[in-house]
């Protein structure tokens, strides 16, 4: 097996130092392009937000209801097939 000289190596692009001290300067970047993208997005008004709340609550109840019965339902069932 050969080993491979120094020289041979590719040099890189500054290696571990020259990385770890551009880290905060990108994060600082990732922080601000974030903030910015946040004052673009068009908010809800509150009551906007109360409406779809409602609305979400309202369906999740639906659904609630809707599986109580298929459940009570196929549980009558299996109690009548079974005869337990």
């Amino acid at each position: 097996m050969a080993l491979t000289k120094k020289s041979d190596r590719s040099k890189g692009d500054g290696g571990f130092l020259k990385r770890a001290k551009q880290q905060p300067s990108r994060r600082s970047n990732y922080f601000r392009e974030v903030w910015l993208e946040l004052k673009k997005v068009h908010w809800p008004s509150r009551n906007q937000l109360l409406t779809y709340t409602g609305v979400v609550l309202v369906a999740v109840g639906i659904c609630a209801v809707l599986i109580w019965i298929v459940d009570s339902a196929l549980t009558y069932g299996m109690t009548v097939l079974l005869g337990s």
